[in-house]
């Protein structure tokens, strides 16, 4: 079994490193070690993981679901191993997480400050706002805004998230938002993801409404969207917990307090709930942590 075990954690570094002379170093082993192991391991399970030729190593279909499955047992192996370990307390192993562009700038100095403190743990970080593919990208941990829950994967919900109307203070002095229909009349700026022509979803306490709007700006970033309402392009939502320091600084202003864009929930989405390594676990916790202080209430 133990030879078996070994066979299956050096398949997963010829995956991962993509050529069996790279796994080899990572491993300390000879190329002929990894490469009789690995044959080893295919005779047993009768599939080929791996087609190699003298050039390129790739792998088979079976080999992909192979890997897919394996990682994560190994993975629970070997955290039920180390928490075992009482001395061995500090986190470790690789997390590849990805952000929402805005809202991961504000988790990035508690992450750093989390590896900081664990020096074995190695985070990769993406600040995106696209849906990344979670298993084919080896993404360990996602946080997605949406209105619904995601249905792919395994999901838990973190906090609600308010978008209120907002502008630049000198466009509400020259002309005062009091109404929707004053607002039609401002330019609008929006998410790119959101089709130019698309009405403006508002909801208050009393009602729902669709308001038909001029699309000026749109921009595929929270930054992008918060520069512009800045420098007084238009009007637009924005996601509270973004628009403390402007509002605190008076580079914005809310606008229509008794209507906002529909709410979004926050999401960390796993690839596979059947086992969430301690150094994943920890990560979602420093994230909640940081919800507890990041969402204010706009003035």
């Amino acid at each position: 079994m133990n030879n078996k075990l070994n066979a299956i954690n050096t398949f997963i570094r010829v995956a991962q490193a993509g050529s069996f002379s790279a796994a080899a170093r990572l491993c300390g082993m000879k190329q002929s070690a990894v490469s009789q192991q690995i044959a080893a391991l295919e005779d047993e399970l009768g599939i080929v993981l791996l087609h190699r030729t003298t050039r390129a190593m790739k792998l088979t279909e079976q080999g992909e679901r192979y890997l897919q499955q394996m990682q994560p047992l190994l993975a629970a192996m070997q955290e039920v191993e180390s928490q075992l370990r009482p001395a061995q307390q500090a986190l470790h192993g690789s997390v590849h997480i990805q952000l929402p562009s805005g809202l991961g700038q504000r988790f990035l100095p508690h992450l750093l400050a989390l590896q900081r403190a664990n020096p074995e743990l190695h985070l990769t970080i993406a600040l995106d706002d696209r849906v990344a593919e979670l298993v084919s990208e080896g993404v360990d941990i996602a946080l997605r805004l949406s209105e619904t829950p995601p249905e792919m994967f395994p999901a838990r919900l973190l906090t609600r998230i308010e978008t209120p109307l907002f502008a630049a203070p000198e466009r509400i002095r020259a002309t005062p938002i009091t109404t929707l229909a004053e607002l039609a009349a401002h330019p609008l700026v929006r998410f790119s993801g959101i089709d130019k022509e698309a009405p403006l979803r508002l909801i208050s306490h009393q009602e729902s409404v669709a308001l038909a709007v001029n699309t000026v700006f749109r921009a595929n970033s929270s930054e992008g969207l918060m520069q512009a309402l800045q420098a007084n392009i238009g009007v637009g939502g924005m996601q509270l917990p973004l628009v403390h320091e402007a509002l605190q600084s008076g580079t914005l202003e809310r606008i229509l307090p008794q209507y906002r864009l529909p709410d979004r929930f926050l999401y960390a989405v796993f690839p596979d709930a059947r086992f969430i390594p301690l150094r994943v676990r920890r990560v979602v916790e420093v994230i909640e942590q940081v919800l507890v202080d990041l969402i204010p209430t706009a003035d």
